[in-house]
């Protein structure tokens, strides 16, 4: 399972910052989460082979 993270801490950096800077940090944490999804769907899809192999 994917684990949850804390956010309480971003969110109030990116709130209390000006609007360039939001969008930055958005979209570097954006990368990092569909960066996790991707290696936890590749960690899936290996764990699948191993199971379907005789």
């Amino acid at each position: 399972m994917l684990r949850r993270r804390r956010t309480h801490q971003f969110k109030r950096n990116t709130r209390n910052t000006n609007p360039n800077r939001r969008r930055v940090m958005l979209r570097n944490i954006h990368r990092k989460i569909l960066l996790r999804r991707r290696i936890y769907a590749l960690i899936q899809i290996a764990a699948d082979e191993r199971a379907a192999q005789p």
